[in-house]
């Protein structure tokens, strides 16, 4: 990610947890043979009132214990593991523990725990009401209001649309098909844009590769998060597009803990879009605005070369931050100044871009 949403976002995030403590309560009677405590009293205590006329989530905790009782002891224990291991957000995106996923359990107890958490997320989270709004619309307008730019965090390029606007489709981080336990959430909800959601995650899981080999990914709320750099591309390198030979892209990731950026990479196809979709797509026009920038004659009276005016033109006319993806722009146009003033490369580099000013 390129910076964290931030976890004030997260103070109406209750809904998940108490639903799994009367859960784990509930299980933990059945496995040592004790009475059943029955609703609303098994709803911890300060969530009761809003919960305890919840007939849908009373009648489908009621079908969950009925199934459970019947399971066979081994999958008893190893299901109460299961939802220990789920939900133990944040940690489970760092640690290295084994966290099993539902598919190993019995059909029809899959069925039952999908249908509890799912109406959850698609329901319950819509239309539990505090401070006159749903806990999914108190989570999405924080974090909406306190993005730069509102920027989408998971790829920098598409936006978050404003509240009131039509909802994002709202995924999990971590899939519901696969770790339901985490499925009300709102730690395993984050928004992202379209894009990111419903054309390059979609049910990607992000704790498994496809080799089953256990990952590390970034905290939504508590990163870490990363700089992008192209200061390892090489001009003149790649392919040839719209009459200009682009430069072969070599896209790092700047920070400490590079596995949970390669993950990120994985899920999200952050190199793959960056270069597709921004850098081949805007590195003429992009080099044409500073050529016309350049031209002017104001530009022209305050610097002797081109070199001298990259300072004024990153700082000035590019700024900063996400706007206008920004923070590739300036990648680009500190990766042609330093090419400017390579001892062996920088003449070539000077003489195309004197090339482009003059057609101006």
């Amino acid at each position: 990610m390129l910076f964290t949403y931030s976890p004030n976002a997260l103070a109406e995030n209750w809904l998940n947890s108490a639903i799994v403590s009367i859960l784990n309560e509930g299980m933990t009677n059945i496995l040592s043979g004790q009475r059943m405590v029955s609703w609303p009293r098994n709803i911890p205590l300060e969530h009761r009132e809003l919960l305890r006329n919840r007939r849908g989530i009373r009648d489908r905790l009621t079908v969950f214990w009925r199934e459970y009782a019947n399971l066979e002891r081994q999958h008893q224990e190893a299901l109460l593991v299961a939802m220990r291991e789920q939900t133990s957000l944040p940690e489970v995106f760092s640690n290295d523990a084994v966290c099993p996923k539902i598919d190993t359990f019995p059909d029809v107890i899959r069925v039952i725990i999908d249908d509890l958490f799912r109406f959850l997320f698609e329901k319950q989270l819509n239309s539990i009401i505090v401070r006159e709004k749903s806990l999914r619309d108190l989570h999405y307008e924080s974090i909406y209001f306190s993005v730069p730019s509102h920027v989408c965090p998971f790829c920098g390029l598409g936006h978050l649309r404003a509240p009131g606007a039509p909802r994002h489709a709202l995924d999990h981080y971590m899939p519901i098909s696969k770790y339901p336990f985490a499925g009300a959430d709102l730690r395993n909800l984050p928004p992202m844009c379209s894009e990111c959601n419903s054309d390059f995650k979609k049910d990607t899981d992000i704790l498994i590769d496809e080799h089953e080999s256990r990952l590390h990914c970034i905290d939504p709320y508590n990163g870490p998060v990363f700089n992008i750099s192209l200061a390892e591309s090489i001009p003149f390198a790649g392919r040839i597009e719209r009459a200009i030979r682009l430069p072969q892209w070599i896209i790092g990731f700047v920070g400490d803990s590079q596995d949970y950026a390669e993950n990120w990479d994985r899920v999200f196809k952050i190199r793959e879009r960056y270069e597709r979709d921004v850098l081949n797509a805007n590195f003429r026009s992009w080099l044409e605005h500073f050529a016309v920038w350049y031209s002017n004659p104001r530009t022209r009276n305050a610097y002797d070369d081109i070199i001298d005016s990259f300072s004024e033109y990153i700082d000035s006319v590019i700024q900063d931050g996400f706007t206008d993806k920004a923070f590739l722009k300036v990648e680009v146009f500190n990766l042609i100044r330093n090419e400017c003033v390579h001892p062996e490369r920088g003449e070539d580099m000077i003489a195309f871009l004197q090339l482009l000013i003059d057609n101006v």
